[in-house]
C-alpha cells in the first residue's frame, strides 16, 4: 500500500482556505448574510487565521505537495484579513505554488492592491466580482460595494499582477453581459471572465430580500438559465 507521502508526491494537491469570516459586502444570498436585514447571520462567528496560525497549518514541508492555493470567499472576502501580504509572501518564498484570490475588490485603496500586485505578480490571480456597468446594477446583489472602487483596485492590482473577472448572472443584468466584459477590456484589456447564472437558492425563482425594510427581489437569468443546470461560460459563448 502506498504512503500518502507517495500519493501526495504523485499528484500535487489544490487548497481552499478561507482566512476570514469578515467581509465588508452584504450579497442577500450569501450563506454570511440575513435576507431579512442584510445584517450578517448570527450563527458565525467572526473570525481570521493569523500569519503564526497560517504558517503552522501550512509548513515549508507542506507546500511543496500544493500546485494551487485558493483564498476563496465562501464566507468572508480574504482582503479583510490583515496578514495576506505576509501569507502571500510566504508561499511566493517557499513554493511553487500558484496563488488564487476571490474577492468583492470593494476595500483597501490603490496603493494597497498595488502592493499586492507586486508580491504576487504571474505567480498567481486575483480574480473580482463584477455584475454590472452601472453601480445599481451592480450592487443589486453586490449590496454594500462601490463599482468605481472595484474598477479602481482592479487597474491598480493590473499594474503588476494577473486580473480574471466573475460575473453572477441574474435578470436584471442577463442582457448587459457584451457591455460588463467591454467596460472591464476598456481598462485592463484582453483577460479572462468567467460568467456563471447564480446556484443560490436554484429551487425558487425569485428570491426576496429586504434593504432598508423595503422588499426587493433577485430572479434567476431566464436566458440563461440557473446553475446546477448550466454551468460557467466565457465572452465567447455569449
Amino acid at each position: 500500500m502506498k504512503t500518502y507521502k507517495e500519493l501526495y508526491q504523485r499528484r500535487k494537491l489544490n487548497a481552499w482556505l478561507d482566512i476570514t469570516t469578515f467581509c465588508n459586502a452584504a450579497c442577500p444570498q450569501c450563506h454570511r448574510t440575513d435576507p431579512e436585514t442584510l445584517n450578517k447571520v448570527d450563527w458565525l462567528p467572526l473570525i481570521q487565521w493569523s500569519f503564526e496560525d497560517f504558517k503552522k497549518a501550512f509548513p515549508i514541508k507542506t507546500l511543496k505537495y500544493i500546485k494551487n492555493f485558493n483564498f476563496c470567499g465562501s464566507l468572508g472576502d480574504p482582503i479583510m484579513n490583515k496578514n495576506i501580504f505576509k501569507m502571500c509572501e510566504y508561499i511566493v518564498d517557499n513554493s511553487d505554488c500558484y496563488i488564487m484570490i476571490n474577492t468583492n475588490g470593494s476595500i483597501r485603496d490603490e496603493f494597497w492592491w498595488t502592493h499586492l500586485g507586486y508580491i504576487i505578480k504571474d505567480r498567481g490571480e486575483v480574480v473580482f466580482d463584477i455584475d454590472g456597468t452601472t453601480q445599481e446594477m451592480h450592487s443589486h446583489y453586490r449590496q454594500k460595494t462601490d463599482l468605481k472602487l472595484i474598477l479602481d483596485n482592479m487597474k491598480a492590482y493590473k499594474q503588476y499582477g494577473l486580473v480574471g473577472i466573475f460575473t453572477v448572472i441574474y435578470k436584471h443584468n442577463e442582457n448587459y453581459l457584451k457591455e460588463i466584459y467591454d467596460m472591464v477590456s476598456d481598462i485592463i484589456g484582453e483577460h479572462q471572465h468567467t460568467f456563471v447564472p447564480s446556484d443560490r437558492a436554484h429551487h425558487i425563482d425569485k428570491f426576496k430580500f429586504y434593504k432598508d425594510g423595503e422588499e426587493q427581489f433577485l430572479e434567476h437569468s431566464p436566458k440563461y438559465g440557473k446553475s446546477p443546470q448550466r454551468s460557467s461560460f466565457n465572452i465567447n459563448q455569449i
